[in-house]
């Protein structure tokens, strides 16, 4: 599987860290398959408690690759199976170990969902994030139900319609992070020692409750897929890609 280059894998103390090495972090099948090997590592190595994602860059993670052409990425568009980020986002929530984003800089579009799929979320001074893809005729579709599972449904539409960007310091109330610290290295430290102590057997359990209390509506993956390929099919969309290709703001 694609990867090696998009994420690089440390094991700590109870933990795996997993940092996301490109520039921009886009949400593309090597990241996304990056951090899914990382999962299967911590899932079976019972002494490991935590799963850490971090970047290495201000970038945290900008969100699906967006091309001149408007073609999506391999297995995208796949009747047969769900799209590769949402794959990654409910294996998040589903991993018996718990999942911590580490957000210091910028998470866009699906970077959002990445971040907001993580069981903890730690926002850094310079962390912002913002949902875009209705500037470009788009709609968060997979990343929203993850987002929503945190802020409720109706700040999970407003972040979408407004596009705002939002702060380190209005992340926490709203409920798209836990913690707000200047610097996160000691707060994470102290964290992870916490998560160590944890039964991860009870860890395991709790989350399968929480998705019995609060499930995602079967079949929602595949709408979400659906309604990607349709908004990236539409010609507002393609003239919209193909513009910012002219300015020089995609490859």
């Amino acid at each position: 599987m694609p990867g090696e280059e998009a994420v690089s894998v440390e094991a700590g103390p109870g933990h795996l860290r997993v940092r996301l090495d490109r520039e921009h972090n886009t949400l593309d099948n090597a990241l996304v398959y990056g951090v899914l090997s990382a999962l299967d590592t911590a899932e079976a190595d019972p002494g490991c408690a935590a799963l850490v994602i971090h970047a290495r860059g201000p970038v945290f993670c900008s969100g699906m690759p967006l091309r001149a052409d408007a073609e999506l990425p391999a297995g995208w568009a796949d009747d047969a199976a769900q799209p590769p980020p949402w794959h990654l986002f409910q294996r998040l929530t589903q991993a018996p170990v718990v999942t911590v984003a580490v957000v210091e800089g910028a998470a866009s579009g699906g970077g959002v969902g990445l971040a907001a799929a993580c069981d903890l979320v730690v926002a850094g001074a310079a962390a912002r994030f913002r949902l875009t893809e209705l500037l470009l005729g788009l709609v968060p579709a997979m990343a929203l139900p993850f987002i929503a599972r945190r802020t409720g449904p109706q700040v999970a539409r407003r972040l979408a319609l407004t596009c705002a960007e939002i702060s380190q310091d209005e992340a926490v109330p709203i409920g798209l992070a836990d913690f707000a610290t200047g610097d996160p290295a000691p707060l994470l430290r102290r964290l992870l020692v916490s998560l160590r102590r944890l039964d991860r057997d009870a860890v395991g359990a709790l989350k399968s409750y929480l998705r019995t209390a609060a499930p995602v509506p079967d079949g929602l993956a595949s709408v979400a897929r659906d309604l990607l390929v349709q908004r990236m099919q539409a010609p507002s969309v393609a003239e919209r890609l193909r513009t910012l290709h002219q300015e020089g703001l995609l490859g």
